[in-house]
């Protein structure tokens, strides 16, 4: 589990998950803005595992095994980098 809170989730940001959980814990704007905040750019390089991380931290659960298979995933196919 800790590893996991220290994995990179964004290349563009250099956020660790960790990290990301905060950013999203502290703000109330819309996950668009709120992405912002954590990737520091307007790609969407890593959107399906801080979509879900978003929607996990709004609804106050955190599935870390999903969030892992999603970075895993966006790693292994290296998702399209433009918006």
């Amino acid at each position: 589990m800790e590893a996991l809170h220290n994995r990179q989730i964004c290349a563009c940001g250099h956020k660790s998950v960790a990290q990301a959980i905060e950013i999203f814990k502290q703000t109330d704007l819309p996950y668009k803005k709120a992405k912002k905040l954590v990737t520091e750019c307007n790609k969407t390089c890593c959107r399906r595992p801080l979509m879900a991380l978003f929607n996990m931290v709004e609804f106050g659960a955190i599935d870390y095994e999903e969030i892992d298979f999603l970075i895993e995933q966006m790693h292994s196919r290296g998702e399209e980098s433009d918006e």
